[in-house]
């Protein structure tokens, strides 16, 4: 156990590029956990706009800042999983933050100790409207993502293991936690609500090539006629929809 008075530590990792809007926000929820034990890490694309000498402010409250170009979203995530030191990380990218300053205690507080990722809800928030998520069935994570990734804490061994597969776009997330499920790691869903996750971020605005790389990661982990005839039906009721509306 990486501890402090025998406390697991939990690896926070925000990523960001050009948010000087958001940042300061994310960072602050971040250094207000009352959880003892934290390692917080945050890798910055090279921001032109303001974005690092916010980050700078803080430095006394984050435990590595990394600011150089990247190759995108999930390099930056893989260079993050390099870095912690923790037992448990999670990614609280900019522009997220966590519920209240007890989340993370709140998540760990039952939680078995053969657990590999821990989970919960999210509250979704876009401008003035939020409303919390629910999580869904584990075993209908083949159709969409059981949880929000920013609710999400997966044991850093198995990260380091098997680091984001940088081919997809969307989608890398998905692939590690549901290859997971599939090869029966334990999934433990604390029933707290763990974060605030703001709109507009890539899953939401490019759902075609989500559906698209989706659907191979299940083809790739479980290929079963079912779920290949959902996928189908998906892809084509959209394809109808777009051809309805551009009437």
């Amino acid at each position: 156990m990486n501890s402090k008075n025998n406390i697991e530590k939990v690896s926070v990792i925000t990523v960001v590029l050009n948010d000087e809007d958001n940042i300061a926000r994310t960072i602050k929820s971040v250094i207000s956990q009352s959880y003892k034990n934290i390692e917080y890490i945050v890798i910055d694309g090279d921001s032109s706009d303001a974005t690092l000498s916010i980050i700078n402010q803080f430095t006394d409250s984050i435990d590595k800042i990394v600011s150089e170009k990247d190759k995108g979203l999930y390099h930056a995530m893989n260079k993050a999983i390099d870095m912690a030191t923790g037992d448990w990380i999670i990614f609280m990218n900019s522009g997220d933050i966590f519920t209240e300053e007890l989340s993370i205690e709140n998540a760990f507080s039952n939680k078995p100790n053969d657990a590999d990722f821990i989970y919960g809800k999210h509250i979704w928030q876009n401008k003035d409207k939020e409303f919390e998520v629910p999580t869904r069935p584990l075993d209908i994570m083949w159709q969409r993502i059981s949880f929000s990734h920013q609710t999400l804490f997966a044991r850093l061994k198995l990260m380091k293991k098997h680091k984001f597969n940088t081919s997809y776009k969307i989608v890398s997330d998905y692939e590690f936690y549901y290859a997971h499920y599939c090869n029966g790691y334990k999934f433990h869903n604390s029933n707290a609500t763990i974060a605030k996750v703001s709109a507009g971020g890539i899953s939401h605005i490019s759902l075609w090539t989500r559906t698209i790389e989706r659907w191979a990661v299940v083809r790739k982990y479980s290929n079963h006629f079912s779920k290949n005839i959902f996928y189908l039906k998906f892809i084509l009721r959209e394809v109808i929809l777009k051809s309805y509306l551009k009437k």
